[in-house]
């Protein structure tokens, strides 16, 4: 009976220290890039395979930890120091349409807007240096939407700065 409480106290440590060190942030440095989220959003690193990358961030509108995004509009924000490492998917989309390029911060995006799978989505690539930003966003999620022209989210791409 002592082991199974002391159990459940641990189990419950640990779950409360999660949930602290899982919670976004509205500003977001990595060893690699900064990014600052909107009033309402959140930003968190990009975990895989129980690793965080640094490389990656997402931005989540109404959200507080990374699983968020699977319920609410957000942006993955990618940083390619060589920038052949990324794929471009655009061909795998029947119903891709080019974005006008336009300025936003110190960066020129050009993109795409897709469906993936039922869900409205973009892509925005910009140029930095020998580098390449890459946010993928989703547009529509749960009862919530964005678009790439929403103040919120030119907020997100004037702000990312690279180490």
């Amino acid at each position: 009976m002592k082991h199974t409480k002391l159990a459940a106290i641990i189990l419950s440590a640990f779950i409360a220290c999660t949930a602290l060190v899982s919670c976004g942030k509205s500003d977001l440095e990595t060893d690699v890039f900064s990014v600052t989220a909107p009033s309402g959003w959140c930003a968190v690193k990009r975990t895989l395979d129980g690793k965080e990358k640094d490389d990656q961030v997402y931005v989540i509108k109404d959200g507080e930890v990374q699983t968020d995004s699977m319920n609410h509009p957000s942006i993955l924000v990618s940083y390619y120091k060589d920038p052949s490492e990324y794929i471009d998917t655009k061909s795998f989309y029947k119903d891709s349409k080019d974005i006008s390029s336009f300025k936003e911060g110190d960066l020129t995006w050009e993109g795409y807007t897709y469906t993936d799978f039922g869900t409205p989505s973009a892509c925005l690539k910009a140029k930095d240096g020998s580098a390449m930003w890459v946010c993928v966003l989703v547009l529509e999620k749960g009862d919530g939407k964005i678009s790439v022209e929403d103040e919120d989210v030119k907020s997100v791409l004037s702000s990312l700065k690279a180490k």
